[in-house]
């Protein structure tokens, strides 16, 4: 075709789009207009005159917009049936228009209409106002609770989607909590932790994420959303009622400092709590969870060698908590050890013949002492009111280690008649007194007995098949038994020399009984004896690496100097065996400045310093 024929066309098409365009813009002024009279006069009251114009203005709409502007008023002035014929005659010419659609939706669910609502919300679900379709899901819901049982709103994985929707469009962060549920109730630790949305709207938000990061063992994070938490306790200006208390987040906090290996930052929180708590009356909840943080305080002041600041602590806790267990027993421990005698050599005696005191010996004879007979009083009173188990393993310990007169045969006749006893008793208080017996039996290098006595009870208490090999069953069925058990397994499995049993079941006390796994996480729950367990045995079978990280993880979680000198003496044996001397020496050094009584480290660091002269 010739060029100069189709210029006209273009001409004349240019001509069409110039005209179409102009007279969008002038519907538009005379649209805006109107509305602008429109306002006028319902602002002056004149509602007749308003609405007669808004019809007028109906013809005039041309988009989407239009028509909810026209809306606005409507709904300004309480016309519900105008408003709901104008937008179902908009949604006749844009059915697919968003806005339209969540105006509408908006409308039914006001007025009631959910059956309605709910079709129109549907074409909403993966746009920005798919929280509508989310509140009519749970409208309808909490309708069908009042007629029906109570509904379980974190067990059902299709409200998942319900609730995120709701969240990305009001960023109220309760919905993403509600996803954050599901996913923990599934064991989803990680994905929950996911959804922290990285800011706080209160200490109530900051505690929930800090609970979240904690479980998915996500600790320094948990410390700072915690931190918010606390600070948002704190701040009176901002004159809120929180569900969560200061208590609570110190509690957490602390344990979140300890997970990481900062003893000291743990101890810090729970003393600046005890401090802010001494002289309050809290809930009965708090109460609780403060005379633990009581309790572990005072380990941490005894094993730090702070032994006036530590039975403080016992002091003020059985008073304050007479039937608390875990105080009790800590302040019996500390009454037995307290008033026992050292064993002194004839230097000492001849200076105490002779009337005379060095410093030291005067430190030892003022050191605090707690009467027996107060700690068995306040056993026995608590033994009255609460019949606990733990107590009563407790005064039988206190008695087999304070009565001389009571030999060895008596005592393991006295526990084989007890445990026959305890078959009849409540079965916590059968397990501890199988766990002291074993423990017991092993001290006194009674092995066949302990075994005999362990296996009976593993074997009563799961499903074994005779044909089948019990380690094997054993390790299958390591979650029913309480992880002490499982650590005797190890410890019976080594003693019978099977070294695979032996590794399986002490990584799965190290590294899974907490149920975070994560390469190389110690596990909450796991002890410190299980841990240097099983690092010496990856150190014997050449896995010299995993062994140093897991003792120097041990030592991190650790607060008992003693324990953690011999952990680093057990680091510098390593480097030792590999020639790496300096490193030994450092280790040593650690070993020695935590624990001077520490012989071995002593006699090692000495050798070395000889070698290299």
């Amino acid at each position: 075709m010739n060029v100069h024929k189709i210029i006209p066309y273009l001409s004349c098409f240019l001509l069409v789009i110039m005209l179409c365009s102009c007279k969008m813009r002038a519907e538009h002024n005379s649209l805006s207009n109107q509305f602008e009279t429109i306002d006028s006069l319902i602002s002056q009251n004149q509602m007749s005159s308003a609405i007669k114009e808004l019809k007028k203005a109906e013809k005039q709409a041309y988009d989407s917009w239009s028509y909810i502007g026209i809306y606005r008023r409507y709904k300004l002035l309480g016309e519900t049936e105008l408003s709901s014929k104008l937008l179902k005659k908009a949604l006749k010419k844009h059915s697919q228009n968003q806005e339209l659609n969540a105006v509408y939706t908006e409308f039914l669910i006001k007025n009631k209409n959910l059956t309605e609502a709910k079709k129109y919300a549907e074409k909403l679900k993966d746009s920005k106002y798919a929280s509508l379709y989310s509140e009519i899901i749970l409208t309808e819901l909490l309708e069908s609770e009042k007629k029906n049982e109570p509904y379980d709103y974190f067990s059902d994985t299709t409200l998942y989607n319900i609730y995120l929707d709701a969240w990305k469009t009001s960023k109220n962060t309760l919905w993403l909590r509600n996803c954050a549920v599901l996913n923990v109730c599934r064991g989803q630790y990680g994905i929950a932790a996911n959804l922290n949305p990285g800011f706080y709207s209160d200490a109530d938000d900051a505690y929930f994420w800090g609970q979240v990061l904690y479980d998915a063992g996500n600790f320094y994070d948990s410390i700072a959303a915690l931190d918010y938490s606390s600070k948002a306790l704190n701040d009176f200006s901002l004159k809120s009622v929180f569900k969560t208390t200061e208590v609570m987040v110190a509690a957490l906090e602390s344990d979140a400092y300890m997970a990481v290996s900062q003893i000291e930052d743990a101890e810090r929180i729970r003393q600046q709590l005890i401090f802010n708590t001494e002289e309050k009356q809290l809930n009965s909840s708090d109460e609780k969870i403060l005379s633990i943080i009581y309790a572990n305080s005072a380990i941490w002041a005894m094993n730090q060698g702070l032994t006036d600041r530590g039975v403080d602590l016992l002091f003020k806790a059985v008073n304050r908590w007479p039937e608390f267990v875990p105080t009790l027993i800590l302040y019996t421990d500390f009454a037995y050890s307290s008033n026992l005698e050292r064993e002194e050599d004839d230097e000492i005696k001849a200076l105490r013949k002779a009337g005379i005191s060095t410093l030291e010996m005067e430190k030892y004879d003022n050191r605090r002492k707690v009467p027996l007979s107060d700690a068995i009083y306040r056993i026995d009173r608590a033994i009255d009111k609460t019949q606990d188990p733990y107590l009563n393993i407790a005064k039988l310990d206190l008695r087999y280690k304070t009565d001389k007169s009571v030999t060895e045969k008596e005592k393991i006749s006295d526990l084989w008649k007890m445990l026959e006893a305890a078959y009849t008793d409540n079965e916590q208080y059968r397990t501890l007194l199988i766990q002291y017996a074993m423990h017991f039996l092993l001290q006194i290098k009674k092995y066949d007995d302990a075994w005999e006595l362990f296996f009976d009870f593993v074997t009563d208490y799961g499903t074994y098949s005779p044909k089948r090999d019990f380690w094997e069953q054993f390790i299958e069925q390591k979650n029913l038994y309480d992880l002490s058990f499982v650590e005797f397994a190890a410890y019976f499995a080594c003693e019978q020399k099977l070294y695979e049993e032996t590794l399986r079941l002490y990584e799965y006390c190290v590294y899974e009984s907490g149920g975070i796994l994560m390469d190389g996480a110690v596990s909450q729950k796991a002890s410190t004896a299980a841990c240097m367990n099983l690092a010496d045995i990856y150190f014997s079978t050449g896995k010299k690496d995993k062994a140093l990280d897991l003792y120097g993880r041990a030592a991190g979680r650790e607060s008992n100097n003693k324990i953690r000198s011999e952990i680093f003496y057990r680091i510098a044996c390593i480097y030792t065996s590999t020639g790496e001397n300096k490193n030994a020496l450092r280790s040593l050094e650690y070993a020695i400045s935590m624990n001077p009584e520490n012989e071995r480290a002593s006699l090692l660091r000495t050798q070395l310093l000889a070698l290299n002269y």
